[in-house]
């Protein structure tokens, strides 16, 4: 019964003060939304004052709550807007409240001059009443279990810390079995690379191809040809036979070769090319064109028909190593 006449009172406050607040062509008003909301629900809050241009005015300042349970959620843009001599500034409060019952929205009061004097008048709005109800509860039902929440999919930045991990545990696993394979087979963990050499004749012919390129004699530089060209078969010599042909002269060269094995008339040929370039470089010789060509000739012919015998072998098709080019060889010799 008491309540009733709290709920009474309030409503005959409201009445009364239900006409807006005037002074002087100064009126202050707020209205709600709605006077009736559901717990945690929102509603608006509208101010709005109205007084003459020429008038100075203090906005009032509001804290996280308006009354005792009512809560401040967001405040809007002090908006002014002018008509007729007259402005109008309005704000919105959004309010909430979480717990049921009545509430009054207490006066707002505004601070006012005229544009001689200063901010000292206060007009107030009217008090407004707010019911918040619950929702109401059926006691008769079977209480019913909560709703599992929604299954929402995997994203690729939750799959990714698994997928490094699988990564991981996978070359962890590889590394372990290659590691029991090399100890197993006593071989060493990371083995070098095996690196390819090319073979003593392979690289005299290189050198001898690309003095040819050169084609020093035809420029005139005659001793500069015969000297690169010697120097080529020297070095095969010493890499080869493992004579020091470098440091001799032509006779101590052919005299090492009496102990050694060779074709008929490779010798001859290795003994004509060196002489005619001794000739050139200490005697200033001036060979015949063909003569430089039939160095080179025997030059060539020389180092391919000193090739060990085993370089050719039969050779798998593919393969890689001092025998691949023997096709070449065989062609460049029977050319010769």
């Amino acid at each position: 019964m008491k309540q009733v006449k709290i709920i009474v009172f309030l409503m005959v406050i409201a009445v009364a003060y239900s006409i807006p607040a005037k002074s002087q062509g100064v009126k202050a008003t707020v209205k709600l939304d709605t006077n009736n909301i559901l717990v945690g629900d929102q509603v608006g809050l509208k101010l709005n004052l109205t007084l003459p241009e020429n008038y100075s005015f203090r906005w009032p300042v509001f804290a996280d709550s308006i009354a005792h349970n009512v809560e401040i959620l967001r405040q809007s843009k002090i908006d002014t807007t002018k008509s007729q001599g007259f402005m109008q500034i309005q704000q919105i409060l959004t309010l909430t409240v979480f717990d049921s019952g009545y509430y009054v929205i207490p006066p707002v009061k505004f601070e006012y001059g005229s544009s001689a004097g200063a901010v000292s008048n206060v007009i107030e709005t009217e008090p407004y009443l707010l019911n918040v109800f619950t929702v109401a509860v059926d006691t008769t039902q079977v209480i019913k279990p909560i709703k599992d929440p929604l299954k929402a999919p995997y994203t690729f930045a939750e799959i990714l810390p698994w997928i490094l991990l699988f990564l991981v545990v996978a070359g962890a696993g590889v590394f372990a079995y290659y590691y029991w394979k090399k100890k197993k087979d006593q071989a060493p963990l990371f083995a070098p690379k095996p690196k390819f050499i090319k073979p003593p004749h392979q690289l005299a012919l290189d050198a001898l191809d690309e003095l040819k390129k050169q084609k020093l004699w035809q420029q005139g530089r005659v001793k500069e040809y015969h000297t690169n060209l010697t120097d080529i078969i020297r070095e095969y010599i010493e890499k080869r036979f493992n004579i020091l042909a470098i440091e001799m002269t032509t006779w101590e060269i052919l005299t090492s070769f009496k102990t050694v094995q060779l074709e008929k008339g490779i010798k001859e040929d290795l003994q004509n090319m060196l002489e005619l370039a001794d000739l050139v470089k200490f005697a200033k010789a001036n060979p015949l064109p063909s003569e430089h060509d039939q160095s080179m000739t025997m030059a060539e012919n020389f180092v391919i028909r000193t090739i060990p015998a085993k370089i050719f072998e039969p050779v798998v098709t593919g393969e890689k190593g001092p025998t691949a080019g023997i096709p070449e060889l065989m062609q460049r010799l029977a050319k010769n």
